[in-house]
């Protein structure tokens, strides 16, 4: 699953996170706006081969986006 989460101290900005099968999670990389943030979500879900994406905790498809 990728997660997209807005940081706290700097609402403009978005981290992506990418948990595996075995639960571990990684922060692949913090961007500048949300439309950037699913962009950028978007292409590791192809490559990764992921369905889902959470958004801020709105889970959607992959191909819904």
């Amino acid at each position: 699953m990728i997660k997209i989460l807005q940081n706290a101290n700097l609402p403009q900005w978005f981290s992506i996170e990418i948990t595996d099968k075995l639960g571990f999670m990684d922060i692949v990389d913090e961007v500048k706006g949300k439309a950037m943030a699913i962009k950028v979500a978007k292409r590791l879900a192809k490559k990764e081969d992921i369905k889902h994406i959470n958004i801020d905790g709105f889970i959607a498809e992959t191909e819904d986006l």
